[in-house]
């Protein structure tokens, strides 16, 4: 009878140790789930309303700025917002003909006439990253 109070105790003590992964796996998730930055980005708040525009149009926006440049063939925008700030992340896949000083100068402002002008946020502009993450080859023409 030894032999099976030992193998019910081994039993408990591994059911007990899995019951206990298994709440700090869903207490991992929940953090993750409320630490999930929010699927729009409020602009402006007033008694009247709220001026909001999401994640996806923000970047796309951004994306659009960059890409019209013709030394750049790709980018992928990401902005965090910090206080009062939008800090701005560009990953940008560039032609080998690029001027990169040229496009960082250029962005930096344009950008921040999008934050002042576009969205009417004249102090929002926080830091502009540019980061060249490839270079595409020239498409060939036949």
């Amino acid at each position: 009878m030894t032999d099976y109070s030992t193998w019910a105790e081994v039993i408990q003590e591994i059911a007990l140790r899995d019951l206990a992964l298994l709440w700090l796996a869903l207490a991992l998730w929940v953090v993750l789930v409320l630490m999930r930055p929010a699927a729009s980005l409020v602009l402006r708040q007033t008694d009247g309303g709220r001026l909001a525009i999401s994640r996806h149009a923000l970047h796309r926006l951004l994306e659009a700025c960059a890409e019209q440049l013709k030394g750049v063939a790709h980018a992928r925008a990401h902005v965090r917002k910090r206080g009062a700030k939008f800090h701005t992340i560009l990953h940008l896949k560039v032609r080998p003909y690029a001027k990169l000083d040229a496009i960082q100068g250029y962005l930096e402002q344009e950008i921040g006439d999008i934050y002042r002008q576009n969205l009417g946020l004249p102090d929002a502009a926080g830091r502009i990253e540019i980061k060249v993450v490839g270079v595409v080859p020239e498409p060939k023409v036949f």
